[in-house]
């Protein structure tokens, strides 16, 4: 980091988008906050249908990926990575997942 004089301190304290974006950040902590406890809920809800059906949620597939792309969005945005602001300010993220792959059988330890 380079040597501020106070000029330069006063100009970098003074800057209106600095402070607006300290905003946005806050704002876009809550919502990663949020957004992360509906993923937990999300993979709740997945275990707990492979756990019963034997199968996932085909809907809730693409939403979680989703969903963990809006995450990480938030936090591109949230650490500088990104200046972009993520949704509301932009689109939601909607890829498509690719077909799931089957898990690899288990193998029985005993053999």
């Amino acid at each position: 980091m380079e040597n501020l004089n106070e000029e330069e301190l006063k100009k970098n304290v003074a800057d209106k988008d600095t402070w607006l974006r300290l905003v946005y950040m806050v704002v876009f902590a809550f919502a990663f906050y949020l957004a992360s406890g509906l993923l937990f809920a999300v993979s709740l809800l997945q275990f707990l249908a492979k756990l019963f059906s034997g199968k996932v949620l085909d809907g809730l597939l693409n939403f979680g990926h989703s969903l963990a792309s809006y995450l990480g969005q938030i936090a591109q945005y949230l650490s500088y990575t990104s200046n972009e602001k993520p949704f509301p300010f932009s689109e939601f993220p909607t890829q498509k997942l690719p077909a799931v792959v089957s898990p690899a059988p288990e193998v029985d330890p005993s053999r």
